[in-house]
C-alpha cells in the first residue's frame, strides 16, 4: 500500500471542493477556472515531479488564502480577505513539510560560495579601515574580545601582521 502524504490529503480536499463546487454552481468565474489549472498541475506532478509540485501547492493555496484562486464556489468562509479553510490547509502543508520547505528554500534562494566569500572580504575590508589607526596594543586587546566576530579578529590579525613585517 502506498504512503499517503499531507499533500495527496490536501489535493484531494481541493479535488472534493472543485467536484462540489461544479456540481452545485453551474456558474463559474476565471479565479475558479485558475484554482482548477493549477490543482491540476499539482496533482500531474505530484509522483514524478514532487519539488515542483510541492512549490506549487504551496503558491496556489498561498493565492488561494487571499481568495485569488478558488477552489470552492459553493460554499466560503473568510475572515477579511483571508479564506479560513485554505489559510488552514496551508499552515498545515508548512508545519507538515516544513524540512522540505526550509530544504527548497535553501535551494533556491541561497548564496553560492563566490558570493560568501566576497562578502566575507568586503567585511574584512571594513574592519581593516575601522582598526588602521589602532596601536599593536589596542588591537591585541580587540583580539581578547570575544565580542568580535570573525571577520573583524581576521581583520586585526592582518593589521597586526602588517605592522609586524614594517617595523622589521
Amino acid at each position: 500500500m502506498k504512503k499517503i502524504t499531507t499533500e495527496i490529503i490536501i489535493i484531494f480536499i481541493l479535488w472534493l471542493s472543485v467536484i462540489l463546487s461544479l456540481y452545485l454552481n453551474y456558474k463559474f468565474d476565471i479565479f475558479f477556472i485558475f484554482g482548477i489549472i493549477g490543482l491540476s498541475i499539482v496533482t500531474l506532478t505530484n509522483k514524478k515531479l514532487t519539488e515542483i509540485s510541492l512549490t506549487i501547492l504551496i503558491v496556489i493555496l498561498l493565492f488561494s488564502s487571499f481568495n485569488l484562486i478558488k477552489f470552492s464556489l459553493a460554499f466560503s468562509l473568510n475572515f477579511g480577505v483571508i479564506s479560513i479553510p485554505n489559510f488552514i490547509l496551508l499552515l498545515v502543508l508548512l508545519y507538515r513539510k516544513r524540512n522540505q520547505v526550509l530544504d527548497l528554500k535553501e535551494k533556491w534562494f541561497a548564496e553560492d560560495e563566490e558570493e560568501i566569500e566576497n562578502q566575507k572580504i568586503r567585511k574584512i575590508e571594513f574592519f581593516k579601515n575601522q582598526f588602521k589607526n589602532l596601536s599593536e596594543a589596542e588591537l591585541n586587546r580587540k583580539l581578547s574580545e570575544d565580542k568580535l566576530t570573525e571577520e573583524a579578529k581576521n581583520a586585526a590579525i592582518e593589521l597586526l601582521n602588517l605592522k609586524s613585517i614594517t617595523e622589521k
